[in-house]
Parts: structure tokens; C-alpha cells; sequence
């Protein structure tokens, strides 16, 4: 085991976070994924096939039925995008503990294998998303434009819905390498994408019809970014 849970020993609005602290140097090894090259290390990027099995899919789903999530609307004001998103980390390491755990142990390995940047002793806060893109519900085309995670060491997107269900959707990131095109992952149902959300730009294509539902996390370093749960 590298990492714990201590949601105490902080103050004010940071002791209602969960914290994820890394203990030890020895990092799991990394599961089987398919690398989107780069240039710079930074800009990698881990895809895993399979990450959620059917069964757990409909589980993390089914969350939104079974607890009140809390619905929020924290992104920045200079960023356009069209979706609806609810806070779910606390209540996934209660109901599904074993994806909680495979999320931190896969996001300690793909740093040890890509990026090098955590370090033992380092805290995190795992913010954890139920973010969907319904076109009906919504009125136009889901989006979000190009962006960076500020301070988040490792995101994650697990794609919930079926590939059939909606249109547009694709998972773009920046150019690899100097003069190159955009990359792009084309997920299924339960697979995942790893990457430095701090450093490397990404965004989707508009979701033009239908709905598009992922669970998405990013890790706010304890030491860089205070933010509010």
C-alpha cells in the first residue's frame, strides 16, 4: 500500500476534503495501457481499456440515484463549456471503495512511469465528478473548450456511457510534438484516459446529439491549490 485517506487535522473549509497522502517511493507497477506519444514527458498520455467493467459502470451510475451528490458550478468564468456536474469522492470511497483505491493506486503508477513529479510524503485532494453532457436537457451542443487542470497532478476521464448514445464527444489533447497534430482518444464504455491535467491542454469535440456521461478526477496538490468541498 503507498497512499492513505486522512480527511482530518486540517481547518475550515479544507477538513471537509478527502486527502490522499503517497507514503513511500515504491509506486505500483503500471497496468497495461496504450501511450499517446510526446516529445515532452509532461504531455503523455496513458490510455487503459477496460479500466471499469460493465458491472461497474452501472454501479457508479447508479450513484446519483442512491445519494444526494452535490451539484456545482465552480468552473472558471473565462471558460466556455456546456454541462451538468456533481462532487461524488467521498461518497465513491464509501460505496465503490475498491475503484476509489484503483483510481489512487493507477494515478501513483502512471506517474511513476510518465511523469515523475509526486514524491513521497505528497497530499493530494481527489476531486471526484460525475459530469454529464445531455444535449436534450441542455438546448445546444455539450462543450468545453481547450484547458489545463491548474495544479492538478494527475486527471483522469472514465467514460460512462455507451459510444452509441451520442455523437461528437472525442477526447482531444495538444500536439505532441513541435509542428504536430492534436491527439485523441476515442473511448468506449469504462475505459480511461491518465494525464498531467496541469500541463497538457485538452478539451472535447461538441457533443451534438444524445448523452455523454464520465466520471472525471483531478488531483489538487495539498502544498499548490486550496480548494473549497
Amino acid at each position: 500500500m503507498v497512499w492513505s485517506w486522512w480527511p482530518f487535522g486540517l481547518s475550515g473549509d479544507e477538513a471537509n476534503c478527502d486527502v490522499v497522502e503517497f507514503q513511500d517511493d515504491d509506486a505500483p507497477a503500471a497496468p497495461n495501457f496504450e501511450l499517446l506519444t510526446a516529445e515532452w514527458e509532461e504531455l503523455q498520455i496513458a490510455v487503459v481499456r477496460g479500466f471499469l467493467g460493465t458491472k461497474e459502470v452501472d454501479e457508479v451510475m447508479q450513484m446519483k440515484q442512491h445519494f444526494t451528490l452535490k451539484e456545482i458550478n465552480d468552473r472558471d468564468d473565462e471558460l466556455v463549456y456546456s454541462h451538468e456536474v456533481w462532487r461524488m469522492e467521498h461518497e465513491l470511497k464509501e460505496a465503490l471503495p475498491h475503484i476509489y483505491h484503483r483510481l489512487m493506486n493507477h494515478c501513483r503508477a502512471f506517474d511513476a512511469e510518465l511523469w515523475h513529479e509526486i514524491e513521497s510524503g505528497d497530499r493530494f485532494f481527489p476531486e471526484i465528478e460525475y459530469i454529464v453532457y445531455d444535449v436534450a436537457r441542455l438546448g445546444e451542443a455539450g462543450k468545453i473548450e481547450p484547458h489545463t487542470d491548474n495544479q492538478s497532478q494527475v486527471t483522469v476521464v472514465v467514460l460512462l456511457s455507451h459510444e452509441n448514445e451520442f455523437q461528437g464527444g472525442l477526447n482531444h489533447f495538444e500536439p505532441g510534438f513541435d509542428g504536430g497534430e492534436n491527439r485523441t482518444a476515442r473511448l468506449k464504455r469504462g475505459d480511461a484516459v491518465f494525464f498531467y491535467g496541469d500541463q497538457c491542454m485538452h478539451w472535447i469535440s461538441p457533443v451534438v446529439s444524445g448523452r455523454r456521461a464520465i466520471l472525471q478526477m483531478a488531483t489538487w496538490h495539498i502544498q499548490q491549490f486550496v480548494v473549497l468541498c
